[in-house]
């Protein structure tokens, strides 16, 4: 039974024409989720701070 390397056909070619695009479509669609965690957090943060409870901070910064 010959052994056949199936990754050979798993090659990626970082210089294909939509390797590009695809870059730009993750990009518009991570950094708006990334910035809205980030205030999440540094909300929680502020809120835990004052109050002394992390429970009372996620309710505080989620609405």
């Amino acid at each position: 039974m010959p052994k056949t390397n199936w990754l050979k056909g798993l090659k990626s070619n970082i210089h294909a024409p939509g390797t590009g695009f695809a870059l730009i479509v993750l990009a518009l669609t991570q950094v708006p989720v990334a910035i809205k965690t980030s205030a999440e957090i540094y909300c929680m943060e502020k809120a835990g701070m004052q109050t002394g409870s992390f429970v009372a901070a996620v309710k505080e910064c989620n609405g």
